[in-house]
C-alpha cells in the first residue's frame, strides 16, 4: 500500500513543498494538494532567488530560456536586488554563484505547478478541492476532515494560512514596519531587479512582471498615517491616485516546525516582510527540512532547532539592512536605525558571524559560509556598499 503525504494549501509554500516531494519521494508515495478553490491566495507578485529557479528546474522542467514558461507565470528574469536611498548611490545586490531568479505572478502559480506535476509525476501528483475544517494529528496517521469526509494520510504539510493563535510562536522584532501600501503599474520601465526604495517613512518594493510591475510602500502605522503614506507614494510613482489595497501584518515565527506528524509552512510557519525575498529562503528550507524529519529519522527537536536558528538569521539580515539607517532624515528612519541596532547589538550570533567573515576575509578565503542566512561574499557587499565595516 502507497504511503501518503498531503499537503494542504495551494500558496507559494504550499506549492513548492509539492514540487519539493514531488521531486524527491519516488512512486511508493501518493503526494495530494488539497484546497478550497473558493479561498483567495495572497496576490501580489513575488520576488525569488536562485534556489526557488532550482526547485522549479527538477520538479516541473521549467527553463529560464523558454519564453513560453515565463509567460505561463508573468515571469520576469531577476538578477539582484535593486537599493534606492539607502545610500548616496543607488547599487545592486546581485544573485551570485551564477544565479538568476525571476519574479513570478502568483495567480499563475498554481495552474503552472499542477499541469507540469500531473505530467512528470502521474503516479505520485493527486488532488482533492474541498474546505479543510479540522486536522487531527495522531500518533500513526494524520484524519482530515474535508467537506465533512474523513481522509487519512501517513504525514501532512499545513499552509492554510495565518495562525488563528500565536500559542508557541515568536513575535519577531526584527523590523520597524507593520503595514504595507499595495500599488500597480502598468507603463514602467523594466529592470531584472527587484526594487528597494528608501522613503520618508518607510521603503517600497517594486516587483516587475510581463503585465505590470507591483509596489508595496512598508511603513509603520504608529508612526505615520495612511493619508501621509498615500500622499508620498503617489509622489513617488508619479500617479494621482492609488488602490485601495494594503496589508497589515505583524513578524512571527513557530517555535515548532514540526509536531507528531504535521509540519508547517508558509504564513503558517512563519511572516517576515518581503526584504530580498527573506521568506522564499525559509519555505524551501522547511521542506528540505521535513523531509529529512520524515525520511532520515531527524528528531523533531533537531528540525525545530534548525528551523528557528535559520529565522533568526533572517531576522539578522532584515535588521542588518536597517540599522545603518537611509538618506532620509525621518521620525520612522530614526526610530528604524534605532530599534534594529539595539537588537544586533544583543544578537552574540551575528557578532560571531561577521567577525569570522572577517578573519576569513584577511585570509583571503571569504567563500565559506557558517550561517544560512547570506553567502559571505554577499554580506562582503551589502557591508561595503553600506558602510557598516563589520568585513571591510
Amino acid at each position: 500500500m502507497k504511503r501518503k503525504l498531503a499537503v494542504v494549501g495551494v500558496g507559494s509554500a504550499g506549492l513548492l513543498s509539492l514540487i519539493h516531494f514531488c521531486t524527491w519521494l519516488d512512486d511508493s508515495w501518493e503526494i495530494y494538494s488539497i484546497h478550497n478553490p473558493a479561498k483567495p491566495i495572497l496576490g501580489i507578485g513575488e520576488s525569488t532567488n536562485g534556489g526557488f529557479v532550482g526547485l522549479l528546474e527538477r520538479g516541473t522542467h521549467f527553463f529560464l530560456g523558454n519564453e513560453s514558461d515565463l509567460d505561463a507565470l508573468d515571469a520576469t528574469l531577476k538578477f539582484g536586488s535593486k537599493f534606492e536611498g539607502w545610500r548616496d548611490n543607488s547599487w545592486v545586490n546581485p544573485l551570485l554563484d551564477g544565479n538568476t531568479a525571476i519574479h513570478f505572478n502568483n495567480f499563475h502559480f498554481k495552474d503552472f505547478v499542477y499541469e507540469r506535476l500531473e505530467k512528470l509525476w502521474p503516479k505520485q501528483f493527486r488532488v482533492i478541492e474541498g474546505d479543510v475544517t479540522n486536522v487531527s494529528n495522531r500518533p500513526d496517521n494524520v484524519v482530515v476532515t474535508i467537506d465533512g469526509a474523513e481522509h487519512t494520510f501517513d504525514f501532512l504539510i499545513d499552509c492554510m494560512g495565518f495562525p488563528t493563535s500565536y500559542e508557541n510562536y515568536t513575535m519577531s522584532d526584527c523590523t520597524p514596519v507593520n503595514r504595507c501600501q499595495i500599488h500597480n503599474v502598468t507603463d514602467f520601465q523594466y529592470e531584472p531587479y527587484t526594487d528597494h526604495i528608501a522613503t520618508k517613512h518607510g521603503w517600497m518594493f517594486g516587483v516587475p512582471l510581463k503585465s505590470r510591475k507591483t509596489y508595496g510602500y512598508m511603513y509603520n502605522d504608529s508612526i505615520t498615517s495612511k493619508e501621509e503614506v498615500g500622499e508620498d507614494m503617489k509622489q513617488i510613482l508619479g500617479v494621482d491616485s492609488l488602490e485601495d489595497k494594503e496589508f497589515v501584518f505583524k513578524c512571527y515565527y513557530t517555535n515548532n516546525l514540526v509536531e507528531g506528524r504535521v509540519c508547517k509552512n508558509g504564513n503558517k510557519a512563519l511572516f517576515f516582510e518581503p526584504l530580498v525575498a527573506n521568506s522564499i529562503f525559509v519555505y524551501i528550507y522547511a521542506a528540505r527540512l521535513f523531509y529529512d524529519y520524515m525520511m532520515a529519522g531527524v528528531c523533531a527537536e533537531k528540525t525545530n532547532a534548525a528551523f528557528v536558528k535559520a529565522v533568526q538569521e533572517m531576522e539578522d539580515v532584515i535588521s542588518y539592512y536597517y540599522q545603518g539607517g537611509s538618506n532620509h532624515d525621518s521620525k520612522f528612519w530614526k526610530e528604524a536605525t534605532k530599534k534594529t541596532k539595539k537588537r544586533l547589538d544583543k544578537r552574540k550570533e551575528f557578532k560571531d558571524m561577521m567577525a569570522a567573515y572577517k578573519t576569513l576575509k584577511s585570509k583571503g578565503v571569504l567563500h565559506t559560509a557558517p550561517a544560512y542566512g547570506f553567502s559571505p561574499i554577499t554580506w562582503e557587499i551589502v557591508d561595503e556598499q553600506m558602510g557598516y565595516g563589520y568585513i571591510s
